[in-house]
């Protein structure tokens, strides 16, 4: 900016590419360019066209002849002013002096019109600003305080169903408890009873044998007796049978000794 500033002028290439649109705007100031805006292209063109002009040293002023001194430094009235030759000089010149007075006039009254717009505006936006500020802290604040006791009650809610799910997971431990020591109780209980019922059964078996024992000696016993006595009346009836048949072939003898020589004696020798 200092070397713009000094006797060095950058080219338009350089005004563009070298520098940023607020430095472009500073420089417009010093060298007192009002219009900043359009685009950084534009704003480089005015400042080399201000540069320019302050390069070129100005024109003095036409001197004018005692008689033109004579009567511009008299007082005159404005509608006397006016009332000079329209093709001369002077009016030329006091036409160009009063269009320039005007519009200095109404650029200085925009200027500061738009300054004061612009300072009101920027008072406005600044208030707004603050005051959405305000809204904005005064939101957050109560967001969080919100946010805060929601996650309190949050909390305070899961630290219940916890406690809640650990009472109930304890009374479940605590019937499961009961249950097992039931369950074993009743293990017990049917293990006797089993072991009761087994004994029983081996007593009973045991009875039951030694009484089937003794039954089953008694029968054989009997049966030995009935079969000793069927033996013994098997050798009575044996010995009968052997006598009858020994009588028998007694009888048979005597018959064909005595009987039949005596019939075969008498058949033939009648």
């Amino acid at each position: 900016m200092e070397e713009l500033a000094g006797t060095k002028i950058e080219t338009f290439d350089e005004l563009v590419t070298k520098h940023t649109r607020r430095e472009l705007e500073e420089l417009a100031l010093k060298y007192g360019i009002e219009n900043l805006g359009g685009t950084k292209s534009q704003l480089a063109e005015f400042i080399l066209e201000a540069i320019k002009k302050q390069k070129v040293p100005p024109k003095s002023p036409p001197q004018p002849n005692p008689k033109e001194a004579v009567m511009i430094d008299k007082p005159k009235s404005p509608a006397k002013a006016e009332g000079l030759g329209k093709n001369g000089v002077l009016a030329k010149a006091a036409a160009i002096n009063n269009k320039s007075a005007d519009l200095k006039k109404a650029g200085k009254e925009i200027r500061e019109g738009g300054i004061r717009e612009m300072n009101k505006s920027v008072k406005e936006f600044q208030a707004a600003g603050n005051a959405l500020a305000r809204n904005m802290h005064s939101e957050a604040r109560k967001m969080i305080e919100d946010g805060q006791k929601k996650f309190n009650q949050g909390q305070l809610q899961f630290k219940q169903s916890i406690d809640a799910q650990m009472k109930e997971n304890q009374e479940a431990i605590s019937r499961m408890h009961t249950g097992t020591h039931e369950i074993m109780a009743a293990q017990e209980k049917m293990a006797r009873e089993f072991k009761n019922a087994g004994r029983i059964i081996r007593e009973e078996g045991c009875k039951n044998l030694q009484n089937g024992l003794a039954t089953f000696q008694s029968n054989l016993n009997s049966q030995i007796k009935e079969n000793r006595e069927a033996v013994s009346s098997l050798h009575t009836g044996a010995r009968e049978l052997q006598g009858r048949a020994a009588s028998f072939q007694n009888e048979i003898h005597r018959y064909q000794e005595q009987d039949l020589k005596n019939y075969v004696k008498d058949f033939y020798y009648g």
